[in-house]
């Protein structure tokens, strides 16, 4: 009998000890799974992490040295364009210099033409008669010299590079050159009377 006893409580401590091993077991087990969801979120968020990091400190780096980058490159610029300002100020003022000199001296040449003339045409600068269109001067050589010969000269001067002339300063010189050239005196006395016997005679017939 206390064999049996013995036996059935042996068994039921043996039965205890499994079920408190599968207890354990299944503790320790779900403990470990939870450890290695934790490792394995806690290496996601530090992968995350990390990476955000990186992508922040590239960034960052990234814009100091595009800002670095740009300011080297307006400096440099910066500097080429103050050169090439200054060359082309250079370069403007000589050549704006150059055409008021050569237009103030084309504006003088035209002026003072019979002091420049008048030596190589030998005309005394008071026979000079300046019209200005369609011709620019008529000089009267020997005008002022009582015994010489008078000769009229037809002048047109040119500033520019060019010598070439107008339509209407062709015809000028066509005619002088063809001799189609005449000499009228008129009475200014005459000439009103024929006027005022054309409008009495308008008047007339109204």
């Amino acid at each position: 009998m206390q064999a049996s006893l013995f036996l059935y409580s042996s068994i039921l401590l043996f039965l205890f000890l499994v079920a408190v091993i599968a207890y354990y077991s299944f503790k320790v087990s779900r403990l470990y799974k939870k450890i290695e969801e934790v490792r394995t979120e806690a290496l996601n968020q530090a992968q995350i992490l990390a990476k955000q990091n990186f992508d922040l400190w590239v960034q960052q780096h990234s814009q100091q040295l595009s800002q670095q980058l740009e300011q080297s490159i307006r400096t440099e610029y910066e500097g080429k364009l103050k050169i090439w300002m200054e060359e082309s100020e250079k370069n403007i003022r000589k050549d704006a210099i150059s055409k008021s000199i050569n237009t103030l001296l084309g504006k003088m040449g035209e002026e003072f033409a019979p002091l420049f003339l008048a030596e190589k045409l030998n005309v005394n600068p008071r026979d000079f008669r300046h019209l200005g269109s369609p011709v620019d001067y008529i000089a009267f050589k020997g005008l002022s010299d009582d015994d010489t010969q008078a000769e009229v000269i037809f002048i047109e001067v040119k500033a520019g590079k060019s010598s070439g002339i107008t339509v209407r300063e062709k015809k000028v010189k066509e005619a002088v050159l063809s001799r189609r050239v005449s000499y009228e005196v008129v009475n200014m006395n005459e000439l009103l009377g024929e006027v005022r016997e054309k409008l009495s005679n308008e008047i007339d017939k109204m």
